[in-house]
């Protein structure tokens, strides 16, 4: 791809919204090499050549995804890559952070073809505010503020190799994180409650309590339920 021009693997970029400004491809093989009667090496082989393409975008206007998969393919040269993550990250003065990740799977695979995990709408937008990614938790606690959240959205993207090349694939442990740092300024501390459907899988914690304006973190998850294709 040109300078002007980078390979969008995960499929997020928007035209006038979410502009592709860097692809990472991470392509790994495997070599194989046998000794020979006189301790040298006498044969080779490379194989196995996979990639785990990623992504990271810059974040033009506004811009709502709908109807986003974990483990939607995106095929490019004829190689197929299942969207692996998308991490999201809002911070006050700070510009936004999108990024995804993929993983190469059997050729020919489609996201038709692939058990999936259905993402809710996730809105993006250019402001470098702290805010909410995702309905996830109320916060509370008067003079305290939100100063960053960061959400991923992530599964694990399992293939079945021979040769060290994928033949088949399967998605697991689709799941929403979300981390929440907040601002304490003043002399109550904040509170967080898990909205319905989410858990609280790290508890507030105070990183800096000798401080006077101490900064709090916390991290909610909910998993994600699995579409199968043999069951549509």
């Amino acid at each position: 791809m040109s300078w002007d021009s980078k390979q969008d693997y995960a499929g997020l970029a928007v035209a006038n919204k979410v502009i592709c400004k860097s692809a990472n491809v991470n392509t790994s093989g495997q070599y194989l090499e046998k000794l020979g009667a006189h301790g040298n090496i006498a044969a080779t082989k490379p194989f196995g050549v996979v990639s785990a393409p990623s992504n990271e975008y810059t974040i033009k206007a506004a811009n709502t995804f709908q109807g986003l998969k974990l483990g939607s393919i995106v095929t490019v040269d004829g190689h197929a890559y299942a969207l692996e993550s998308i991490h999201y990250e809002k911070s006050a003065g700070a510009e936004p952070v999108l990024t995804a990740t993929t993983k190469e799977v059997e050729t020919g695979a489609t996201t038709e073809t692939m058990n999936t995990f259905a993402l809710p709408d996730i809105a993006v937008n250019p402001d470098e505010i702290a805010e909410l990614i995702v309905d996830c938790a109320t916060l509370s606690g008067t003079g305290c503020e939100l100063t960053k959240c960061a959400a991923d959205f992530a599964c694990t993207v399992n293939t079945h190799n021979v040769n060290a090349l994928p033949q088949a694939s399967d998605v697991v442990q689709g799941k929403i994180t979300v981390q929440l740092t907040i601002g304490q300024y003043s002399t109550t501390a904040p509170t967080v409650a898990a909205k319905a459907g989410w858990d609280i899988s790290s508890p507030l914690t105070c990183n800096d309590p000798d401080s006077d304006m101490p900064e709090w973190t916390c991290t909610l998850s909910k998993p994600l339920a699995k579409t199968l294709v043999s069951a549509s």
